[in-house]
């Protein structure tokens, strides 16, 4: 069946996705989104598993950037709750420790307290297991994992929040019926009206555009790439019509039409 490829470390939240998307596979963890992609590209993996936007801080951008540079297909995005908890080994502790983003979305709760970071919610999971004067915040999971007690539940600042990965390989879907589309789109020359050129075929067909990211190109300053999804199936009629008409003067590549699925 292969590996699954994903950004570690152990009980991340991308970790979390791949245990349960794929119970009975081998998770390989890697340290930089960058090295999923040439895991999968150079067959290390089967597949791989890419953080592609947060609710509350957008879009991870290293995952972008690096659908523009390889040649993968998309199969099946999947949108994670993001449910974090306050854990440690005493209720009594000197300050909180967890990732960046973490920090910033229970920035209420954590207004006065004393914080520091580190490289991952994971890590700082494990170094609350080995200092007690530390608490953590994670997932609820991680906490388990590591022995530490949960002092609170939710505390995010928004309880609705969730973060939403993509599933990566080499081989294309085909998925059939109700599906999202995502595109990379390179115009071929800079013109007046380009942004309208690209989304009037897709207004024309009723296609709702669900996401747009401008991307350099990497040859000159001020040449962007496109990247978005649409909802629609590549192989529907009114999408092959709009891309049809988009062919006339950008370049289009598909990444595939797949299944959006929720996790628990």
């Amino acid at each position: 069946m292969g590996k699954v490829a994903l950004l570690g470390p152990e009980y991340s939240y991308s970790h979390a996705v791949g245990m349960k998307v794929f119970p009975e596979q081998e998770l390989m963890l890697c340290h930089r989104i960058e090295d999923i992609f040439t895991a999968v590209t150079e067959k290390k993996a089967a597949k791989g598993i890419i953080p592609i936007e947060n609710m509350l801080q957008g879009s991870v951008r290293e995952s972008i950037m690096s659908l523009l540079k390889h040649k993968v297909k998309i199969n099946q995005a999947y949108t994670l709750p993001i449910r974090h908890c306050l854990a440690g080994k005493k209720n009594s502790y000197a300050k909180i420790l967890s990732h960046p983003q973490a920090l910033s979305q229970c920035s209420k709760y954590l207004a006065g307290k004393n914080i520091s970071e580190c490289s991952s919610t994971s890590q700082a999971m494990e170094t609350a297991a080995q200092d007690e004067t530390v608490a953590a915040i994670g997932s609820k999971e991680a906490a388990q994992h590591y022995g530490l007690n949960i002092l609170e539940e939710d505390i995010a600042d928004n309880p609705e929040n969730v973060t939403r990965f993509l599933l990566i390989s080499l081989e294309e879907s085909n998925t059939a019926g109700k599906a999202r589309t995502s595109l990379l789109l390179r115009p071929k020359e800079d013109r007046p009206g380009l942004l309208f050129l690209i989304l009037a075929p897709f207004a024309s067909q009723n296609i709702n555009l669900v996401k747009i990211e401008s991307l350099p190109s990497g040859r000159k300053m001020g040449e962007y790439i496109f990247y978005i999804e649409i909802d629609g199936n590549v192989l529907e009629e009114r999408v092959k019509a709009a891309l049809g008409f988009l062919r006339n003067s950008i370049e289009v590549y598909s990444l595939g039409s797949y299944e959006v699925r929720n996790l628990e």
